[in-house]
């Protein structure tokens, strides 16, 4: 069955959202968006937003009042995650453009749903959130963003591997209670930027980034092995470089001792941020999934040299 085309047709803008859409067709021709949805065959009075949502769609109804094709259409929706750990799509506007909104206040483009989605396309201006943070540091920031890369091209290439090792990133967050599941999509701004943060650890240094996160805090590792007893050997395997962490990264210690111990001539909070510096090096050099006595043979190296030439 076809139907007359609507009497005004709006044209989506580029990369606009179905429903965003459609909401300005209803405005567009003087009705509300349930009565719409009921003339273009939707009784419920929702507009399909993901891909999975279009199967039950009248598109001969549609494509005949709105003048679009199937495919056309379909193009406005966003993705299907349902079987993706990763819940990187969200289902509502947790931020959006203040420049694009300020001309088009029904506007929502798709790539405002995205979680890597930090800048808007059309305009280069940062997106906003509900909740923006005052008080972000720079380099919270800065680390946001090869997170944020990092995670569209999970996504991008569907990257299973990837994608599983984001999501076991944010349940190790939720156990330590510094991060939820549904963090990357959060309208916290703070929040928001820690979970992209992660995202960028766990992708480029995962073992690394879990073994600062556990340094000297044995009662997280047993809630992670009765957490994940699946991943019992990961788990040690970061243990493990945790304690050599202690051992490398003494500065939570030492900070907290009224005196300063000299070592090589230099103070040993001094000491512990240069030996980071190393270690930071080694696993450049070496890249992070070689062997952990490697890595701290290398570190030491590098840290003597520099020493040697200091002195």
């Amino acid at each position: 069955m076809t139907v007359k085309p609507l009497p005004f047709r709006p044209p989506p803008i580029h990369d606009e959202l179905l429903s965003s859409w459609v909401g300005r067709l209803a405005k567009a021709n003087h009705c509300s968006t349930e009565e719409l949805c009921g003339y273009l065959g939707s009784g419920q009075g929702r507009v399909p937003e993901r891909s999975n949502d279009l199967g039950q769609v009248d598109w001969i109804r549609v494509c005949s009042a709105v003048r679009r094709t199937q495919d056309e259409i379909a193009a406005m929706t966003l993705p299907d995650v349902t079987h993706h750990g990763v819940q990187y799509v969200s289902r509502h506007d947790f931020q959006y453009c203040p420049g694009c909104v300020a001309k088009s206040p029904d506007l929502v483009l798709r790539h405002w749903r995205l979680a890597w989605s930090m800048i808007c396309e059309p305009c280069g201006q940062a997106l906003a959130t509900e909740y923006p943070a005052k008080d972000v540091s720079g380099k919270l920031r800065a680390r946001a963003v090869p997170g944020a890369e990092a995670l569209k091209t999970a996504a991008a290439t569907n990257n299973p591997r990837r994608l599983r090792r984001g999501d076991l990133t944010w349940h190790l967050m939720a156990v330590l209670k510094i991060g939820n599941l549904r963090a990357l999509t959060s309208g916290n701004e703070r929040e928001r930027l820690m979970a992209l943060a992660a995202v960028g650890v766990s992708v480029i240094r995962p073992i690394l980034g879990a073994a600062i996160i556990l340094r000297g805090n044995e009662r997280v590792v047993f809630e992670l092995r009765r957490d994940f007893p699946q991943h019992r050997r990961l788990i040690e395997r970061i243990r493990r470089v945790s304690q050599d962490l202690e051992r490398w990264l003494p500065e939570r210690r030492e900070t907290e001792r009224p005196s300063r111990q000299e070592t090589h001539g230099v103070s040993r909070p001094t000491a512990s941020k240069s030996a980071l510096r190393e270690a930071r090096q080694a696993i450049t050099e070496l890249g992070p999934d070689a062997n952990r006595q490697a890595l701290l043979a290398r570190a030491d190296e590098i840290w003597r040299r520099s020493s040697g030439a200091k002195s």
